[in-house]
This record gives structure tokens, sequence and C-alpha cells, in this order.
């Protein structure tokens, strides 16, 4: 670690702490907040959804100071051209979502904007898109070659769905950005941009911890889209080797949206339409405390990413996590009897 490096992550600790004392200031400017319904809204108050911005803004920070401080630190993972088109789709995906958060699309719209957004970035980078996809529990690579274009869309859309899903409730998406960052650093053989991006999330940890502030819709579409990008990437240049590595981290928002959409459908409604069959429901409904059921979900993540790495084998976390989704779904359903 170079001098820039320290340099770097002290301004970004005094950026964050200046943005934390001037929070007040920083919420009236944007001025969207979520307001309790006594519905599916059970927060006490209106709370500011400002969590999106808050991580946009270190983003941009990051890249500023880069710029004037050091080289282009992302120089291993992405030619500049990339790089550059990456965070203008990524700035797009923050704007629509804001605009969401502000004025409320339908889901129809979102979707039909975010496909257009990803046709754009992947057809001006084809290093983007998809060539295969190797699992090692089946022993299968499944080459995608015209296919590529489309089917990077759709994961990387069924990607945006599941978090937009899962972002429920205070925690949730903060942990699991956090598992995500973790697992970039790792693999990057600790390359200072997810150093330097572990303290935006930590920040916006804490607000959604003291329920300062949600993430927001502008922060579900661009991160989403964020580490769907880096993802791609790394499996792009053998950073990682095997889909199931990047699979395993998506295991329990992807498992429970294609529970929620297969029982939306049995129950003949659109499986996009809100309900309160999420994962965090079912546990809040058991547990009665936000604090468990946020240590419930970071364990049913930690200990199916363990199984995967121990077993070397998908399988067994899918099977855990069937077991534990069952488990949880017939207690909820004899509690409410």
């Amino acid at each position: 670690m170079n001098l820039n490096f320290y340099l770097i992550f002290l301004l970004l600790i005094l950026f964050n702490l200046a943005l934390l004392k001037k929070f007040d200031l920083l919420t009236k400017f944007i001025n969207v907040y979520d307001s309790p319904d006594l519905l599916r809204k059970r927060h006490k108050k209106s709370t500011p959804v400002v969590g999106g911005f808050v991580i946009y803004i270190n983003l941009l920070f990051i890249l500023l100071i880069d710029f004037f401080f050091s080289q282009f630190i992302l120089s291993d993972l992405f030619n500049r051209f990339e790089f550059i088109s990456f965070f203008l789709i990524f700035s797009f995906f923050f704007i629509l979502g804001f605009y969401d958060d502000k004025y409320l699309l339908t889901a129809s719209l979102k979707l039909f904007i975010s496909t257009i957004l990803l046709f754009v970035l992947l057809n001006f980078n084809s290093q983007l898109v998809l060539d295969n996809l190797f699992f090692t529990s089946f022993k299968a690579n499944i080459f995608l070659s015209e296919f590529g274009l489309i089917v990077t869309i759709i994961s990387i859309l069924l990607f945006q769905n599941s978090i937009n899903m899962f972002d429920g409730s205070n925690l949730q998406f903060a942990n699991f950005s956090l598992i995500c960052t973790f697992f970039l650093l790792i693999k990057s053989n600790f390359n200072p941009f997810f150093l330097f991006l572990t303290i935006p999330f930590i920040f916006y940890w804490y607000l959604n911890k003291n329920k300062y502030s949600f993430l927001g819709d502008g922060g579900a579409l661009s991160l989403s889209f964020f580490f769907s990008i880096f993802f791609i990437k790394f499996y792009k240049i053998n950073l990682v080797s095997n889909s199931e590595d990047i699979i395993v981290l998506m295991l329990v928002p992807g498992f429970d949206m294609f529970r929620l959409f297969v029982l939306r459908i049995l129950n003949k409604k659109n499986p996009f339409s809100a309900d309160e069959n999420h994962i965090h429901h079912i546990l809040f409904r058991i547990f009665k405390n936000n604090g468990l059921v946020q240590l419930v979900i970071l364990l049913m993540s930690i200990f199916s990413i363990i199984i995967y790495y121990i077993s070397d084998n998908l399988i067994y976390s899918i099977l855990f996590l069937i077991i534990i989704f069952t488990y949880l779904a017939k207690k909820d359903k004899i509690k409410n009897l």
C-alpha cells in the first residue's frame, strides 16, 4: 500500500463523517421519504430514502480522488471506455430508481427501461457479455454463443428484481452488500477499490441500522447492476473460474424470489405484485424482532456459502436452503393458525 492509498482512505472516511454531520441537510435536499402505511410499511415514522444516493456520491468521490492522486485503480479489470460506459449506465439506473422512489413507476416500465439500458451497454461492450456458464456441480460447461447477450441481460434483470424484493427490512441489503464486497475484495487480490468500497457500505449499514435511512429503488437498481457487472467481469477474466462461486452469493435472495414467483403464479396473482410472504416477513412473524430476523438471514447466506466451499457442490447449499425455507414456512403457518 502506497501513500496515496492511505490518503484516499482517510479522505473517504472524512467525507462520510462530513455527510453524517450534515445528514439532516442532505435529507432535506433529497426530499424523498418512505412513509408508514400500517399495512406493508410498518416503520413508525417517515424515513429518508437516501441510502442509494450516499453510496452513489461515495463512488463518484472515490473515482475523483483516484483520478487526482493515483492511477486508474481498476485498470486490471476495465479499459477506460468499458468503465466510463459502465458508470454512465450505473448512473442512469440510479436516476431511474430515484425517480421511481419519488414519483412511482410501474414495474413494467422499469423493466422496459432497464432492458434498454442493459442492451445499450452490452451491445457496445462485448467483453461484458457471458460466453459460457461453467457448473462444477453438474460437470457442465454451457456455451451460449449467439444467446450470450440475451442470457446476460436476463441474468442481470433477475438479479436486480431479486435484490429489489430482498431489500425489505433494515440491514438486509446492507449485510448482503458487505458479503458481495468482501468476495470481490478477496477475488481481486485486495484491489484498493474494493477496500475503499467497504467504507460507504459500512456507513450505509450504520444509517440503516439506526433507521436514519432506507436504500430505496435508486440504490437497489443501481447497486444490483453494479455487483452484476463486476461478477460478470471477474468471471470473464478468470478471477472467478466457476459460475457457481457467484451463484452461491445470490442464492438466498434468488431462492426467495423464485419461491415468491411460484406462490404468486399458483395463486393466480401477478408475480411482481407485493405481498407479505418474503423471507423477512415470515421471520418477523416468528421472532417479532428485526435483529434476530437479520441474523437468521445472514447466517442462511453464510452457511450456504460455507457448505458450498466445503462440499464443492452447489446442490448441497440448495438443499440446505430448501430445508430451512420449508421449515420456516411451516412454523409461520402453525404460528398463525
